[in-house]
């Protein structure tokens, strides 16, 4: 019997091998693509790809790798299987585009060869019960198929009842030696079945797959690479996808890098996540009675105690859309939102936070409702210069709709001459600062606050207009937390879409405003816009800071950043100063600010300014993803924009 060594070196020679079929199988389909409108030519390609088909090296590739024998039924014409009952869907554009996108055979080369010097075993862990041969096999495939050699796949059969899953399991075992079962006499569920299965992983660190869902081939170099780059490294977690019954990619997830806020919204580090098994150990591992969160719970747990959370800005995880799976909808396992909601009460109850929890929408989706200590003062500033129109409206939504109980209007006004203006301000009862001069948005602001004494300052546009009374509380209730330097709130235009819901920086368009245009309640990329999280910056238009980080951080800058970008350059500087910026959308106000300008009327000087000032997160802002957005320039250029 060979050993291992050897068994390594012959499944790394075929796998070279299968990697230039799909090459070859990949330009034969773009060929058949390109050519179909011509019979004869068709026919060439055709016999082309009948050669192709015969060779060792494709009829390995349909035994070993899924993707590669999903793009042979591409190019014979075979449809995939579908479920009963389910219609049959037309490839959509996000489908088209990641198979673009995925690595190449020569990037999997690549890696191959990197990571023989690379050293942390990476033990996947996978309970099974009762799987669909089919689907358990393509998971088992995805593992075999990794660039990165050094795994174990650890099975932990949970008492199937079909004889066939653990007859078929032996034999998988048999044919790959990193492939190591145990049979459990008596269904535990899924957390003690992980369990059982992590108590004999040998590896460094643990990746989680579920027993019908995939990886893709470069999942574990990527997690890998990251371990070796930083030692101090505990968890890893990807990008993710869906995938129907119809074997079509959808409804991905591009998720931003580490946002502890955005965890207790929602367990949006899911898949794929790889962690370090003393860090597993120390955590408890799963815990029984959390049943469809258990993941969360340990998520929440694990990320309490770990060093360092990376982050692949990659979709390299696909959930199967099944009967089976809370993939689909949460109504297949009830027991996971009051699961979840145990959970993060539990979480608040180990870090001494109070406060309640409640579902927050539809779905998986979750509102820590922190309670605040003391309601201190908040001053509220409004610039304004006339459009008394827009004043009365921003006030008047304030005093009507705010159920905070310890706040200030200020108004600085920036040399108003409408006499009705005047008039307002006369009957308002409200404390007006002038500021003559010409506008200089960073100057009013400063100027205001040092005219005032609150310990609390929220910055707001006069052309706004609350909308839920708890919106201030909203804000307050996490500008208390001391690591936290500025919160913002989600601003809609007059049609109820998005105007803000955090900034993102971008080397292209300097800040941009993601959802922009998007409806409020949209379940796009993971359902984001309805979660607390984290933004590398918020704007000013409604922002709440403390006066002292406000002073510390030397307040808006009036000298080179007088009209735009100057907000964005505040949270920057919060940052990193180790402070965090948090939006909410429980704080909803509209916006009137046209909805063709957006920041259009900004000086681009400014925009080179702040691009000069902070080079890195430009470059890759830590809560965007270059992922996304790549997918949307893509998705703009086919809509023509």
């Amino acid at each position: 019997m060979m050993d291992r060594d050897e068994l390594e070196r012959r499944l790394a020679i075929r796998t070279a091998e299968l990697e230039a079929a799909h090459h070859r199988i990949e330009e034969l389909l773009e060929k058949v693509n390109a050519l179909k409108s011509s019979k004869t030519k068709l026919s060439a390609a055709k016999q082309e790809r009948d050669t192709l088909r015969d060779s060792p090296e494709y009829r390995l590739g349909r035994k070993l790798v899924l993707p590669f024998r999903k793009l042979a039924r591409a190019i014979t014409g075979k449809k995939a299987e579908r479920a009963p009952g389910v219609p049959e869907a037309r490839p959509d554009a996000y489908h088209h585009w990641f198979l673009s996108q995925r690595a190449s055979g020569a990037s999997l080369a690549a890696m191959r060869a990197a990571a023989q010097g690379m050293k942390p075993l990476i033990s996947i862990v996978m309970p099974t019960y009762n799987t669909p041969l089919a689907m358990l096999e393509e998971a088992v495939s995805s593992v075999r198929a990794q660039a990165y050699p050094h795994w174990e796949l650890v099975i932990a059969d949970d008492a199937s009842d079909n004889a066939t899953v653990p007859a078929r399991l032996r034999s998988l075992a048999e044919e790959e030696p990193r492939i190591r079962l145990k049979f459990l006499e008596r269904n535990h569920g899924i957390a003690l079945a992980s369990n059982a299965a992590m108590a004999m992983a040998q590896g460094d660190f643990v990746g989680l797959l579920d027993h019908d869902d995939w990886l893709e081939p470069d999942a574990l170099y990527e997690a890998a690479r990251l371990i070796e780059a930083d030692p101090e490294t505990d968890l890893v977690y990807t990008d993710e996808d869906k995938i129907d019954a119809n074997g079509l990619f959808q409804q991905p997830f591009f998720k931003p890098d580490w946002s502890p806020d955005m965890l207790l919204s929602t367990n949006y580090l899911c898949h794929f996540t790889v962690i370090r098994r003393t860090l597993l150990e120390k955590a408890g591992g799963f815990r029984e009675g959390f049943d469809g969160a258990q993941d969360y719970d340990l998520f929440l747990r694990a990320t309490e105690a770990a060093r360092a959370i990376q982050h692949v800005p990659r979709i390299l995880y696909h959930w199967r859309v099944s009967a089976h799976s809370t993939a689909g909808a949460t109504q297949q396992k009830p027991a996971a939102i009051p699961s979840g909601l145990t959970a993060l009460r539990q979480a608040l109850e180990r870090r001494g936070i109070e406060g309640e929890v409640s579902q927050a929408g539809q779905g998986a989706r979750y509102r820590v409702r922190r309670t605040i200590a003391e309601a201190k003062k908040i001053t509220i500033i409004i610039p304004a210069r006339d459009r008394v129109e827009l004043v009365q409206r921003c006030v008047e939504s304030i005093t009507t709709r705010t159920d905070y109980p310890n706040y200030e209007i200020v108004i600085a006004d920036n040399g108003s001459t409408d006499p009705a203006t005047r008039r307002y301000y006369e009957t308002l009862g409200r404390r007006i600062l002038p500021y003559p001069g010409p506008f200089n948005y960073s100057a009013i602001n400063n100027f205001a606050v040092r005219e005032t004494d609150a310990p609390w300052i929220l910055f707001l546009n006069n052309d706004t207009e609350v909308i839920n009374a708890d919106w201030l509380s909203s804000m307050a209730e996490h500008i208390q937390r001391p690591e936290v330097g500025a919160v913002g709130a989600r601003l809609l235009y007059p049609d109820g879409t998005v105007q803000h819901a955090g900034v993102i920086l971008t080397e292209k368009a300097t800040a941009i405003h993601p959802y922009c245009h998007a409806r409020a309640k949209s379940s796009e990329n993971g359902g984001s816009l309805q979660m607390v999280r984290n933004y590398s910056a918020v704007t000013a238009a409604c922002m709440l800071t403390r006066r002292d980080v406000f002073e510390q951080a030397g307040g808006f800058d009036e000298m080179q950043l007088a009209v735009a970008y100057n907000d964005v350059d505040y949270c920057l500087k919060l940052r990193r100063a180790g402070l965090a910026i948090v939006y909410t959308p429980f704080a909803q106000l509209y916006h009137y600010e046209s909805a063709s300008r957006g920041r259009g009327r900004s000086d681009p000087a400014e925009g080179r300014i702040l691009r000069a000032r902070w080079p890195e997160t430009v470059a890759r802002d830590p809560f965007g993803n270059e992922t996304l957005a790549r997918y949307e320039a893509s998705r703009n250029a086919e809509n023509g924009k």
